[in-house]
């Protein structure tokens, strides 16, 4: 049996707690990419160092790297240059360049980053509409595993979701 009692608004319907003002804590580009770079260099066997990019409507907004002169060698923060970002970005998915040595659709970047001790990379980009992240992954072997390396961009999205949820409290 259920003992009932009349409601009170008064008594009832205030709820005694602090009300906090929401703050909501942002992240910047620059902390993402940081972040998605750590990431990546623990999650990819054989990376030995990674290039990222954060673009806003066709601006570059921040950058990272583990190796700037690596980065420059595959235009990877000018989406106008030919190379493996600019066709992730305008296409999607992963690009991937097992062996630098036999490398044809962009020798230039090829020699030069065989040149510093690069065997093979790959790059992934994440297209949303409000922005564009590129990750490239370089290696010091040739033919690094594939399985992983296949799904480079599903990864980069898991990636930044895990940063995002992570790092940002309060915003919906």
């Amino acid at each position: 049996m259920f003992h009932t009692r009349p409601f009170d608004l008064n008594r009832d319907a205030v709820i005694a707690y602090p009300v906090r003002e929401l703050r909501p804590q942002s992240l910047d580009a620059a902390d993402l990419l940081s972040a998605v770079g750590e990431l990546a260099m623990r999650g990819l066997p054989g990376a030995s160092d990674v290039t990222l990019a954060f673009w806003r409507a066709d601006e570059l907004l921040a950058e990272a790297s583990t190796n700037g002169v690596l980065s420059e060698a595959v235009g990877a923060f000018d989406a106008d240059l030919p190379g493996p970002v600019a066709t992730v970005l305008r296409s999607g998915g992963t690009v991937q360049l097992p062996d630098l040595a036999s490398e044809s659709r962009w020798p230039e970047a090829a020699r030069e980053l065989r040149a510093r001790g690069v065997a093979s990379c790959a790059a992934a980009a994440l297209r949303r509409p409000r922005f564009s992240l590129a990750l490239v992954v370089y290696s010091a072997v040739a033919h690094p595993p594939a399985a992983v390396w296949a799904e480079l961009d599903l990864l980069l999205s898991e990636w930044v979701a895990t940063v995002v949820r992570t790092r940002v409290r309060g915003v919906v």
